[in-house]
């Protein structure tokens, strides 16, 4: 188990897809792995004994104030590393715990890191150059510019420099594709992927040809957590 905590994010609109992810997540990671879920209102069914709300606000922030929240968030927490999900990023393979604990040595003794990506995401961003080797996995860099660099894919956040890039009243895609961190402040990833997981909802919708991604045996339970109206 790695003592890294987990950090989830989830609005009002999509607070149902707690159910899917946590019984994912304690199939796929663990169910001692400890989790903190950031959100607005409470959701109305029991979370695992792993999982634990923090309500940011009573009421959900609009969508273009996404920064506000996890602002909030992030300041009422003490871990200066933390790995953040969304709520719609659903476990479908068994999370590589050795190599999670093995970035997170890595980022954790270099300040100057803001985020080291545990998905194929800075693989294929562009620019990508391979720059270390730490035990058994191969870190990579992308340099200054490259798009996305603020990703909100699975990875191992600096909390003090992800707070330092955050503007208030800014959406979470406006966060991803206008946010550039300023030099020195690095962006890394492995080669390795630690985690895969299937982006269940896209433009608002689910995306069912992602949920393919999710082993057979698991896709029935997960049907029924979807509502009918989706």
């Amino acid at each position: 188990m790695s003592e890294i905590k987990v950090f989830v994010e989830v609005s009002d609109r999509y607070l149902w897809t707690l159910k899917p992810f946590a019984y994912l997540f304690n199939i796929y990671w663990s169910s001692l792995q400890p989790v903190i879920v950031a959100g607005y209102s409470r959701p109305n069914f029991r979370l695992p004994d792993n999982f634990q709300f923090f309500q940011i606000a009573p009421n959900n922030y609009p969508a273009e104030n996404w920064s506000d929240g996890m602002i909030r968030f992030l300041k009422a927490q003490q871990d200066q590393h933390f790995v953040f999900l969304l709520c719609d990023y659903w476990l479908c393979r068994t999370v590589d715990v050795r190599g999670v604990q093995t970035c997170y040595e890595y980022i954790k003794h270099r300040p100057n890191v803001l985020r080291l990506d545990l998905t194929d995401d800075r693989q294929y961003a562009g620019g990508m150059i391979d720059i270390d080797m730490w035990g058994s996995y191969d870190i990579i860099e992308t340099p200054p510019g490259t798009p996305y660099q603020m990703s909100t894919q699975a990875g191992i956040w600096n909390r003090e420099l992800m707070l330092s890039l955050l503007n208030p009243k800014t959406s979470a895609w406006d966060v991803e594709i206008q946010t550039q961190p300023p030099e020195p402040i690095r962006v890394l990833g492995t080669r390795q992927k630690p985690i895969r997981d299937a982006n269940a909802i896209h433009k608002g919708e689910i995306d069912f040809e992602a949920l393919e991604l999710i082993p057979e045996q698991h896709k029935n339970d997960i049907q029924t957590y979807i509502p009918e109206r989706w």
